[in-house]
């Protein structure tokens, strides 16, 4: 099973990226799980919409923050109430309750945890370096295992199509899934759409159809083993 996970989803930013991610998905038939910047969401005439429509041909939204913040900068209870005001802002503008959290900079700690069964978040997905798969207390973590580009010196560089597939086989074998994390802004470069990035993710749908199904993260998680 594969999930690919789109970080950074919000108003205006990268839109012509974020466009292009949406409607590729659809077009392929692929599900995305959607990490979706509560705060800096819901005013966009072109992106609420189109998530909408991801939303309708399968794909699923989950909570990145509020503004894009380090969580574990707040206290408990200021955790909650991200939580629980990002939960709402989501359900007030796509009618949709977001159960999945996934921490900005893939930092989250103990009071996460907490704060997340207060909220009734059953699944954080953070970075295979940060969290195993597995349960965290009653929460289950379904870490991404494959990231799309390497990101240095403030410079995002896509991977090669071999390099990607021969690292989401790896991770197949080793955890029996693998979570591709990407980012809009991975797609442009000098402030315009990349083309020949662009078509590297298009072909990557195509092949990793032929072999893999993919999922979202609460279907990945609810499937794992919980022990």
């Amino acid at each position: 099973m594969v999930v690919i996970r789109l970080d950074d989803v919000q108003d205006y930013a990268f839109k012509e990226a974020q466009l292009f991610l949406l409607n590729e998905s659809m077009i392929n038939k692929v599900p995305l799980s959607l990490a979706v910047i509560a705060g800096a969401f819901g005013e966009d005439g072109d992106i609420v919409p189109t998530v909408k429509l991801a939303i309708n041909s399968g794909s699923e939204v989950t909570v990145h923050g509020w503004e894009h913040e380090d969580i574990t900068q707040l206290p408990l209870s200021g955790q909650e109430e991200l939580l629980s005001k990002a939960r709402s802002q989501i359900k007030k503008i796509l009618g949709y309750d977001a159960t999945v959290f996934v921490p900005p900079m893939y930092n989250f700690n103990d009071d996460t945890i907490t704060a997340m069964q207060q909220e009734s978040y059953r699944i954080i997905s953070s970075f295979k370096d940060v969290s195993q798969p597995g349960l965290i207390s009653q929460v289950t973590s379904v870490p991404a295992t494959v990231e799309l580009s390497d990101f240095f010196n403030n410079i995002w560089t896509m991977k090669s199509l071999d390099m990607v597939e021969a690292e989401i086989s790896a991770s197949i074998q080793k955890y029996g899934f693998a979570v591709i994390v990407t980012h809009p802004q991975e797609f442009i470069t000098d402030g315009k759409l990349n083309q020949a990035d662009t078509e590297m993710f298009r072909t990557l749908l195509i092949s990793l159809k032929k072999g893999y199904s993919f999922v979202t993260l609460k279907k990945l998680g609810e499937n794992l083993p919980r022990q």
